[in-house]
């Protein structure tokens, strides 16, 4: 599973609350990158908060956008196990697997709208190269008429699957 102990959801009230309300909102079992978090479980209830903000809750961007936005900046890291979790999702919200597979290798080669282009170009840079993120690449996501709302939850699902694509590296998590 990872390298280190996982500690057992029957040792810890919290913990085992968590699975069971994730377990029930996705119909399946509890996840290697959450089971990880088990040493500390106030930090994966925190953890849990913010995905379920980031991907779940009303905002300006779609379903589709928010799972794109992941797999794109996993796969610029290289981290299969959050492609494959996010890729799922996204042929699950779109009903469409040729598009997530697409999107998995490579999204230039996706039949992708001009703006969920720019979305996918603004994550793989601010992923591969946050050193060289310019008002220029706001400018950009503006002219597809996303509001600064828009702009600052496609920056922070960025962040967010950056974050966990480290946990999953630096922890040693595998695939389920």
């Amino acid at each position: 599973m990872a390298w280190i102990k996982e500690v057992s959801r029957e040792e810890d009230e919290l913990l085992k609350s968590i699975y069971e309300s994730a377990e029930k909102r996705t119909g399946e079992k509890t996840a290697n990158v959450l089971k990880v978090h088990s040493q500390d479980p106030k930090t994966l209830e925190i953890h849990m908060n913010l995905y379920e903000r980031l991907m779940f809750e009303e905002g300006e961007l779609s379903r589709k956008e928010r799972e794109m936005i992941g797999v794109v900046v996993s796969k610029s890291n290289e981290c299969s196990y959050c492609v494959t979790h996010h890729g799922q999702s996204l042929a699950h919200v779109t009903e469409n697997i040729e598009l997530m597979k697409k999107i998995s290798e490579d999204y230039h080669l996706a039949e992708l709208s001009d703006k969920e282009l720019e979305i996918c170009k603004y994550a793989e840079k601010l992923t591969k190269y946050p050193y060289r993120m310019e008002e220029e690449d706001i400018i950009a996501l503006r002219s597809f008429n996303l509001s600064d709302l828009a702009i600052f939850q496609i920056n922070q699902i960025c962040a967010y699957f950056n974050y966990v694509n480290r946990i999953v590296f630096g922890l040693g998590v595998e695939l389920e």
